[in-house]
């Protein structure tokens, strides 16, 4: 026994030490054009660490007219940026239902941040670590930011969005499947168990697709609220189509 003890502890061991030879580098996913309080024309740029086995934690980086940084926000699990015509940007932490306003006053002057070519992504590891941050104040925000921020995220995640619709999709036509056995007239017990266990196979096929949309959604960054509304857009489409499917034949039947 304490053998195995010992074994389980080593490949514990192994595994925590090769944990950073699995990380990937750093790297930079949405970089908006944003007008800095002096006039000149800065940069904003989501930067992404890696997560392992979870989330990627991103992290909003702002950069002035040289390339310097000025200011670097806490790192969360889903950002986003929506910028106007105007260069007057909103940064939007998803994780934490808040709004980030850069404070000039705040600002630090740091060191050149690397481009976003490639080959550059090895000297970002530096600026992705660490927990300090500076340079942004978080506030609620307005019903119409909030608007805003739904439809920048599900723009933002649509790939995830596009999985998440057609799980709901599946789980729709279970749903119809369940409903179809249900209204089936049975008139022996054997025939009662069986549907029983149909009905319970299909919600349980129907509740695994629901963690498998939830478990993506979460690696993908989208937060619980965006994938509810994916998640019930793919179910409701189908459901609405099998209840026109349903009446056009109903209507095209012979009397």
């Amino acid at each position: 026994m304490k053998r195995i003890y010992f074994l389980l502890l080593m490949l514990a061991l192994a595994f925590m030490g090769a944990r950073p030879a699995f990380a990937h580098r750093p790297y930079f996913t949405q970089v908006e054009k944003i007008l800095l309080p002096n006039g000149e024309m800065g940069e904003a740029r989501l930067l992404n660490g890696d997560g392992i086995f979870g989330p990627d934690p991103v992290r909003v980086i702002i950069l002035d007219a040289q390339g310097r940084l000025l200011a670097r926000s806490h790192k969360t699990h889903s950002m986003a940026l929506a910028c106007g015509k105007e260069k007057q940007c909103l940064i939007f932490d998803f994780s934490a239902g808040k709004i980030l306003d850069p404070t000039p006053s705040s600002f630090r002057p740091g060191p050149i941040v690397p481009g976003l070519s490639d080959h550059e992504r090895d000297d970002l590891w530096e600026l992705e670590d660490g927990s300090e941050n500076w340079g942004f104040v978080r506030r609620d925000p307005s019903f119409e930011e909030k608007i805003l921020g739904y439809r920048t995220i599900l723009s933002s995640k649509m790939p995830v969005v596009i999985f998440n619709s057609v799980i709901g999709a599946l789980c729709a036509l279970l749903g119809v499947g369940v409903l179809i056995i249900k209204g089936q007239a049975r008139t022996r017990y054997f025939e009662t168990f069986m549907a029983s266990i149909a009905i319970l196979l299909i919600l349980g096929m129907g509740l695994f697709l629901i963690l498998v949309s939830g478990f993506f959604s979460l690696l993908g960054g989208l937060t619980r609220g965006p994938w509810l509304v994916s998640l019930c857009l793919g179910g409701i489409l189908t459901f609405v189509g099998v209840r026109i499917l349903k009446r056009g034949r109903a209507q095209t039947a012979p009397e």
